[in-house]
């Protein structure tokens, strides 16, 4: 600005003036110093409006990850990184009006520098991305198999980008911990759908039968299942899933052996409790669902599907 106003008020009137001005030294100093200051505050403004752009192209990214809508996330993601590129990348310290002089203002190291940040970036994007899927798995949709499908794609650039495994694995955590949430609380479900079908089962022989044993045995399961209800109601097992395996906290879930399951129906659920651990565990090794354990959670993770999964573990304790 005090360059534009000096210049204002000291450049002559008329024709011979102006020429006679120009041509001294004073003069394109003075025009030189004016078009100098244009310049950066053109720069100045292109590169905050970048900016913003890139941000805005980041939230959209996150946000259409979230819906499933890969392509547009991958296209909002690429402009991010771009516009990234343009605000941090190497620019150029001075332009020379009527000539071709350019000169780099960053060095070797900087630009280095430069390309970790633009890392960072996208290592944080990529968090945000895999917190918000994660606590979407709560929701129901999509289905795991295009969560994961979403991810795969994210982690592909991060490949790019040369995250390390290490990195990855900070990234992924959340997701990784509500993949073994989701196992756990598909157990929880077969386990009460059981409950049910037991509970039914006594109900009908004491209508059938009418005899005394059948009423004892009715009387001592509600005995032994209603504190177990209890105490399962404010079980917390997000929390004590973050400290402990799946497998210790379906077996601190389960009723105690002598409880209101046999011991023909533990062994039922043991066998089912081997397969989810062993799906959970093949995802932590991915850091992500599996093919195979992404079918097999969008297959029980309907209720419907509970009660089936309840009946085959009633008939196979038969």
């Amino acid at each position: 600005m005090v360059a534009q106003y000096y210049l204002c008020k000291t450049v002559p009137r008329n024709l011979e003036e102006i020429k006679s001005w120009y041509s001294s030294t004073n003069g394109r100093d003075k025009v030189s110093a004016f078009v100098g200051v244009g310049m950066d505050k053109v720069r100045d403004i292109f590169s905050y409006f970048v900016a913003a752009m890139s941000m805005f192209a980041m939230l959209g990214a996150v946000y259409q990850a979230f819906n499933n809508q890969k392509v547009s996330a991958l296209t909002l993601g690429t402009f991010f990184l771009v516009g990234s590129l343009i605000v941090f990348l190497p620019q150029v310290e001075f332009i020379k009006t009527l000539g071709v002089e350019a000169k780099l203002r960053q060095t070797v190291t900087e630009a280095v520098a430069t390309l970790a940040t633009v890392r960072r970036l996208a290592e944080i994007s990529a968090r945000a991305s895999y917190l918000t899927i994660a606590w979407g798995n709560r929701l129901g949709t999509p289905s795991a198999k295009d969560k994961q499908s979403v991810l795969d794609d994210i982690d592909a650039q991060l490949s790019e980008l040369k995250v390390t495994p290490e990195e990855r694995a900070v990234i992924v955590k959340p997701w990784v911990g509500m993949i073994r949430a989701g196992f756990f609380f598909l157990f929880s479900r077969v386990v009460r759908e059981f409950a049910t079908l037991k509970a039914s089962d006594l109900t009908a022989k004491v209508l059938a039968t009418q005899s005394r044993e059948a009423r004892e045995a009715e009387m001592a399961h509600s005995a032994l299942i209603t504190p177990w209800f209890t105490e399962t109601n404010n079980f917390g097992a997000v929390e004590r899933l973050e400290t402990r395996s799946l497998s210790t906290v379906i077996n601190e879930y389960l009723p105690v052996k002598g409880g209101w399951l046999s011991d023909r129906e533990l062994a039922a659920f043991a066998t089912f409790e081997r397969e989810l651990v062993r799906l959970n565990d093949d995802c932590a090794k991915r850091g992500g669902y599996t093919a195979e354990a992404a079918d097999y959670y969008d297959r029980y993770k309907e209720r419907q599907n509970d009660k089936e999964m309840a009946k085959q573990l009633w008939e196979a304790s038969r």
